[in-house]
């Protein structure tokens, strides 16, 4: 149910940040594991960094964390885009493969396991705890 109580626009008191979304692979092991509820492409604002895929992981506790995979990393990409939205995923920070380049960051290899379907995915339903599902991509 809504809030009924209105607070003047400049009282920001009891104010709380909202947390980032983004899944970030910041060290060799770090993983997530959820069921895959969407993806999309998303074109880059800075022309130096390459454009991604968004995949959206929804995790056991109900958060949706974003995980972006660049286009420069097309067998991963390709990977998931085997995955079907409902199915339980997985992807590893597996490793770093050094740079071919002076100057350039080591790669970081990523793994996707799968753990089949989720049984208690529900396409295009509502759930008054979670919101409506999200459409399937193709």
């Amino acid at each position: 149910m809504p809030n009924t109580q209105t607070l003047p626009v400049d009282d920001w008191s009891g104010a709380e940040e909202v947390a980032s979304n983004w899944f970030k692979f910041e060290n060799v092991g770090d993983k997530i594991k959820g069921t895959l509820v969407n993806k999309r492409f998303q074109k880059s604002a800075n022309p130096a960094m390459p454009d991604q895929w968004v995949y959206e992981l929804k995790k056991a506790g109900g958060a949706v964390f974003n995980v972006g995979v660049s286009v420069g990393k097309p067998g991963t990409v390709q990977r998931l885009n085997n995955c079907k939205v409902g199915e339980v995923i997985g992807i590893v920070f597996e490793k770093t493969i050094p740079a071919t380049m002076k100057g350039f960051a080591d790669a970081k290899a990523l793994k996707v396991v799968t753990f089949g379907m989720d049984p208690e995915y529900k396409e295009f339903e509502t759930d008054e705890a979670t919101g409506p599902a999200l459409p399937p991509f193709n």
